[in-house]
């Protein structure tokens, strides 16, 4: 007992002491004074990170509602490709009404001086100068031939009634060497011609062939009268591809153009004759070349339908080939 008591009483003595111990305190207020200032230091930093975090926090919030907008929109945007093709069909109408704009004060420019040059003849064309085509251009535009004459020669018996009408504008529809609308431009000085062509070699040798013949001529390369305004055109002519082919080598823009008629040969003819309607000014006439395989008596149907009286003009047979021009009038 009196151990055990000795004991206890020696270790709680040894815990007072050593609660008491001055180094100790020492020692920890020294601790404390070294670590402080770096527990301050990652107090300042948690806090301005936890500000930072907050910060973030909001600017994803808004980030996350802009992107949301931006979808919305995205989702309810309108169509715009219907409003753009207008846009550029408007650009081409404005280009070609420039184009005759010009065309048309140059040709009051030409026109004294061609008028005491050449007078309108009421009974013959002059055929066109050619000489300036070089042959090797032939590869890549159709060559005048027997149709390209026929079509002039129609022109040419139709002299006094294509006076009547008094003609402005004048359009040659797949131009070739320009041969045919250079003649009737030359027969009547004070009219404006345009030609189109889908072949870009065919329009630059349209423009040339013009030009030789002091024929003032807008050349436009484009399929058909796709560009051109409404009801504006006094005289409309048209030696169209009209050999008898597979549907599939229709569509070129080269040479085969000229000639690669498709089904009937008139795939390409029946689309203008949807499109002469738009085209012709009132009183104007339509001169169309066809060959017998055409079926020329479908084509006058088709016109009926659109309110056009025909008639056959000139025929001739060529080789195997009977060609002959029908003009369209109301």
């Amino acid at each position: 007992m009196d151990d055990t008591a000795s004991t206890t009483t020696s270790v709680e003595d040894n815990t007072g002491n050593l609660l008491d111990n001055p180094t100790r305190d020492t020692l920890a207020e020294g601790l404390l004074g070294l670590l402080k200032p770096t527990v301050d230091q990652l107090d300042e930093r948690v806090r301005a990170t936890r500000i930072s975090q907050l910060e973030l926090k909001q600017q994803i919030e808004s980030l996350n509602e802009e992107l949301q907008k931006v979808k919305e929109a995205l989702n309810n945007h309108p169509d715009l490709d219907p409003y753009v093709k207008k846009l550029i069909a408007c650009k081409h109408k404005v280009t070609v009404v420039l184009n005759v704009l010009q065309a048309s004060q140059n040709q009051n420019r030409a026109q004294a001086g061609l008028c005491l040059i050449r007078a309108a003849s009421t009974d013959t064309m002059e055929t066109p100068y050619q000489n300036h085509i070089d042959s090797k251009d032939f590869d890549h535009v159709y060559e005048p031939a027997e149709d390209s004459f026929l079509l002039i020669d129609a022109l040419e018996k139709d002299l006094e009634f294509l006076s009547s009408k008094k003609p402005i504008f004048c359009l040659e529809v797949g131009s070739g060497s320009g041969v045919v609308i250079t003649g009737l431009g030359m027969a009547f000085p004070q009219t404006i011609c345009f030609s189109t062509d889908i072949n870009l070699k065919a329009c630059v040798m349209s423009k040339s062939t013009a030009s030789h013949n002091r024929v003032a001529l807008e050349c436009v390369n484009m399929d058909l009268t796709s560009c051109f305004l409404d009801n504006k055109f006094d005289i409309i002519i048209f030696n169209p591809p009209y050999v008898v082919t597979e549907s599939s080598e229709c569509g070129g823009t080269d040479i085969t153009a000229s000639w690669a008629g498709g089904v009937k040969g008139r795939q390409v003819t029946d689309r203008l004759l949807n499109m002469i309607p738009k085209q012709l000014a009132e009183g104007g006439v339509f001169y169309l070349l066809l060959i017998k395989e055409n079926i020329p008596e479908e084509v006058a149907d088709i016109m009926m339908k659109h309110g056009f009286q025909s008639e056959t003009v000139i025929k001739r047979q060529v080789r195997n080939e009977h060609q002959l021009v029908m003009k369209f009038y109301r």
